[in-house]
């Protein structure tokens, strides 16, 4: 059996839906770029205080090691 042809009408509204669902996830994608963004400033505005922390527990470390050997 043999399909009828598509109206022009419902062409359009096949791609009104599916243009419609493309849309959609391009918000869900953008929203997500923006979250990953946010986090990368936070983190990056953050990375000062990581650093100094990780010199002090080094610099700790090391005074405890010359302390112990006598140094």
């Amino acid at each position: 059996m043999v399909e009828p042809k598509p109206t022009n009408q419902s062409l359009l509204l096949d791609i009104t839906q599916r243009l419609a669902a493309i849309e959609a996830k391009l918000d869900v994608v953008a929203d997500h770029e923006d979250r990953i963004r946010d986090l990368e400033k936070a983190r990056y505005s953050s990375a000062w205080l990581t650093s100094i922390l990780s010199a002090s527990l080094t610099a700790g470390v090391v005074a405890l090691v010359l302390k112990a050997l006598g140094g």
